[in-house]
């Protein structure tokens, strides 16, 4: 229960922290999600047109042991249109140093449909879907 707790004490700490889209520069063009199919997290929020990232969320692995945050920072769109978003990693328990400090994935198709990845040994869905 209190590992429970602790988690849930992280994602509110997370949501927080996070920008509003009101204080992001420029239009949303994509919405992403990357959330675990099982023990983890989530993470997600709005691509804005100038290449920053709103939204964030946190995950525990190890049952507990590791907790982080999860702050979006830049996304970027490639030639055949496949977006990558990369993230800082804020450790907040743990050993330190176990997890990178920044990560990035894709690039995924924003087709709004789910794409399996493994994220730290876990698997989980990315998620890219264009705003109309």
């Amino acid at each position: 229960m209190r590992k429970l707790l602790v988690f849930l004490g992280v994602l509110v700490l997370g949501a927080t922290l996070t920008p509003s889209a009101a204080l992001a520069g420029g239009n949303v063009e994509y919405t992403w999600t990357l959330v675990a199919l099982g023990q983890g997290g989530w993470v997600g929020g709005p691509l804005f047109a100038d290449g920053t990232v709103g939204g964030g969320g946190a995950f525990s692995i190890a049952n507990g042991q590791i907790l982080a945050d999860i702050s979006p920072t830049t996304w970027s769109e490639n030639a055949a249109g496949e977006v990558t978003v990369c993230f800082n990693i804020i450790e907040r328990r743990g050993s330190p140093g176990a997890l990178p400090q920044t990560l990035c994935f894709g690039p995924a198709a924003p087709t709004g449909t789910a794409t399996k990845i493994i994220f730290l040994g876990v698997e989980h869905i990315f998620r890219v879907t264009e705003l109309q």
